[in-house]
């Protein structure tokens, strides 16, 4: 389990309804929730329900950063909405949060006078920008659901969130920005990984946007240079019958 995820939903029980994990700390959960180990992962990724976000919540979540003794508290510029928090006192309390918000507002508070500025080039920018998709984000509101009373993003809608992630990090590469090759071939790690968890047989509705970018993914695969999914612990399939099962679960065959 990532370091710290027990205490934040421990002391966060009461909003459950006002966030949802996303990124390693869900695949995380779920991947133990099959008895599956997953990768080293520090941080937790939370996205925050617009729709049912309270004073109540952003009260007590600043009030578990005082406790957590967060040294590095940061916040991102312009309307994508995002914080960090790093560098806790405490061994108890996680590593890193990393929370996104639609709202204007965020998590607007006094103490936002004490907060740096993340750079421009972060990763983190990427998975900022497609929350801020309309058709993202109503994956969370369709896909959320609970393990140990942990709010995740289900395995199904997961993966399109890092099919796009890898998307994004790709074209930025091509175009020349700072984009560490590590965080895309992460992305991509993680969507095979996933895989042994999709329903088969089930159709997962998703928009057509969504679908578009999930075909873009399947094509490039074949030619992903140093792709080997025994990596990923699949080894009764080949690459051609993954990406078959891909384009069946998302309907992607127009």
């Amino acid at each position: 389990m990532v370091r710290g995820l027990k205490l934040f939903t421990e002391r966060f029980a009461q909003y459950s309804g006002s966030y949802v994990l996303i990124g390693g700390s869900a695949c995380d959960v779920l991947m133990d929730e099959a008895g599956l180990a997953f990768r080293a992962t520090k941080d937790l990724d939370i996205v925050l329900c617009v729709e049912a976000l309270s004073p109540a919540f952003v009260d007590a979540f600043w009030a578990f950063v005082e406790e957590g003794g967060y040294e590095i508290r940061q916040r991102g510029d312009g309307k994508r909405q995002f914080y960090r928090f790093s560098k806790p006192a405490s061994r108890e309390f996680p590593s890193m949060l990393e929370l996104f918000s639609r709202s204007p507002e965020g998590l607007d508070i006094a103490l936002d006078s004490h907060l740096t500025s993340i750079p421009a080039e972060d990763a983190v920018n990427s998975l900022s920008a497609i929350l801020l998709d309309d058709d993202y984000y109503q994956c969370i509101q369709r896909g959320r659901r609970e393990i140990d009373g942990v709010p995740i993003l289900g395995v199904e809608y997961i993966i399109p969130f890092k099919v796009r992630a890898w998307l994004d990090l790709s074209q930025r590469k091509v175009a020349g920005e700072a984009v560490d090759s590590r965080d895309i071939r992460k992305h991509r790690g993680d969507i095979f990984r996933l895989y042994g968890l999709l329903p088969r047989g089930d159709r997962v509705k998703v928009s057509v946007p969504i679908q578009r970018d999930l075909k873009e993914f399947v094509e490039a695969m074949p030619r992903e240079a140093g792709l080997n999914i025994e990596d990923f612990g699949i080894r009764q399939q080949s690459l051609a019958q993954v990406l078959a099962t891909l384009v069946g679960v998302y309907a992607l065959e127009r």
